[in-house]
């Protein structure tokens, strides 16, 4: 009987490379998960907002993740109110297992012939910590223009009346989710603070941008094979190319027709400039100029506010 048990053991269904969406919030995960999505190996994880499963990552893979939610819940926010670096240090057995068990019985409902899709902005810091679960797994990092990004955060921020932003600075950092204290104007509370948003953080979360991104690569120098950076703007000109350079590097068969010939919206090569019309030029300016390098580094070399 025990060696039976041993053996059940051995041969239990594992997790095979499943593929991960990550970059900073609002770069473009939604959309390039939805994407990925529709191929026809791949089953994509649930959960508020727009698939992230944070919920599942919290209480299956003890993931110390600050997320918002559902702002007719709980206030807007799910899971801690700080996002925490983690690597392989914070992996156990009992963690692994209990992910590998949840995608399998609950996201692939037993399907072993298919792979995992997820995408979550809040595991970006925690690279080594997702590929100690799952060791060959495949990450593609997707970023965008920083000015774009940081005025739709700013949009965002909107509709989370009860939920502010905190940035902590570290390069390993990811945003914190903080409740707004009841009776205050948060923008004007929090107008000093630099690093809190809505208050006077807004140009802060340039560093957010830059940092988040730039650490990506940086967790992963032992095996940089599993990891893809693709650019936001690229997907949007010509899904076809980006897909298919996506499929290779996550070792999966090309679409059978590009996803966005059936997608129900439609994908806008402008929409950068939209979110650009919502900041005043010295505030790009002021955004550009903290984020040169990191521009530079991911193909945004040109400084000017109408620019990419």
């Amino acid at each position: 009987m025990i060696n039976r048990l041993i053996d059940r053991f051995r041969r239990r269904p594992s997790i095979n490379k499943p593929v991960f969406v990550v970059g900073c919030a609002r770069s473009g995960t939604t959309l390039l998960f939805q994407l990925l999505a529709a191929h026809t190996n791949l089953i994509a994880t649930e959960g508020y907002p727009d698939g992230e499963d944070h919920v599942g990552w919290i209480e299956h893979g003890k993931a110390i993740i600050s997320g918002l939610g559902d702002p007719k819940i709980n206030g807007g926010h799910t899971g801690y109110h700080y996002c925490l670096p983690m690597n392989e240090n914070d992996v156990d057995e009992s963690i692994s297992t209990a992910m590998h068990d949840y995608y399998i019985e609950q996201v692939l409902q037993g399907s072993t012939n298919h792979r995992v899709v997820n995408k979550c902005p809040h595991l970006s810091n925690k690279l080594r910590y997702v590929r100690a679960i799952f060791p060959d797994a495949k990450f593609v990092h997707i970023v965008r223009d920083c000015v774009s990004v940081v005025s739709s955060l700013c949009k965002m921020m909107e509709a989370q009346a009860e939920q502010l932003i905190y940035w902590p600075g570290r390069d390993d950092a990811c945003l914190w989710i903080l409740p707004a204290p009841e009776g205050l104007r948060r923008g004007a509370a929090f107008r000093h603070i630099d690093n809190i948003y809505p208050g006077g953080g807004v140009v802060s979360l340039a560093d957010y941008w830059a940092k988040t991104n730039l650490n990506m690569p940086a967790q992963l120098p032992d095996t940089p094979d599993q990891l893809l950076t693709v650019r936001y703007e690229d997907l949007c000109a010509d899904p076809a190319a980006t897909l298919g350079e996506i499929c290779s590097f996550c070792e999966l068969e090309p679409f059978a027709e590009t996803p966005t010939d059936k997608w129900d919206r439609p994908i806008y090569t402008d929409f950068n400039d939209k979110h650009r019309s919502d900041i005043d030029d010295d505030l790009a300016a002021a955004l550009l100029t903290r984020s040169i390098e990191a521009r530079q580094i991911f193909g945004y070399a040109n400084a000017g506010p109408d620019t990419r």
